[in-house]
């Protein structure tokens, strides 16, 4: 089994997905924010201090490091948009999760365990054109493309395999 990466916008369910697949498959997971958050502390509060490009720095490092894995990534929702991640991304197993961004927006408002950055501050349009702004990005690295909108995780994660057996 090579890696499967996990793509998508925040609350779209790469967390989630992840440990559903892995458990399945029975392999390693890597879950690039909480990875992050043990080599660099609260990812808010490094937003806060350093910046967003720093953070993408660090980001961009791990990703690097877990592709080589047999594993099941979780990526942060703005992996896609440094150019060097692309290409480390494009002949990988990626993955999109996608999801109407009413729901994810929804589910980012309701999430009270992970505070996200990019979303904490910013209008709920604010955070439509973010999605928009990555959606081709995704579109264009995913080897396959998953609908989260309305499914339960064990029935995404039983599709990803199915794809990935095949």
């Amino acid at each position: 089994m090579k890696s499967i990466i996990l793509i998508g916008f925040m609350g779209a369910g790469k967390t989630t997905i992840s440990k559903q697949v892995a458990e399945i498959l029975d392999c390693q997971r890597v879950d690039m924010d909480d990875v992050l958050v043990e080599r660099i502390g609260s990812i808010s509060e490094y937003f806060e201090k350093y910046g967003e490009a720093s953070f993408r720095q660090h980001e961009t490092a791990l990703l690097k490091e877990a592709v080589h894995q047999k594993s099941v990534i979780a990526t942060g929702g703005g992996v896609i948009m440094q150019e060097e991640n692309q290409k480390v991304l494009s002949d990988k197993m990626v993955v999109y999760l996608k999801a109407d961004p009413e729901i994810l927006i929804d589910r980012i408002r309701k999430d009270k365990e992970n505070i996200r950055p990019n979303a904490t501050h910013k209008k709920d349009s604010e955070i439509k054109n973010l999605f928009y702004a990555r959606e081709k990005m995704y579109e264009k690295l995913a080897r396959l493309t998953v609908d989260t909108s309305n499914r339960c995780p064990k029935e995404i994660a039983a599709e990803i395999i199915q794809h990935v057996a095949s």
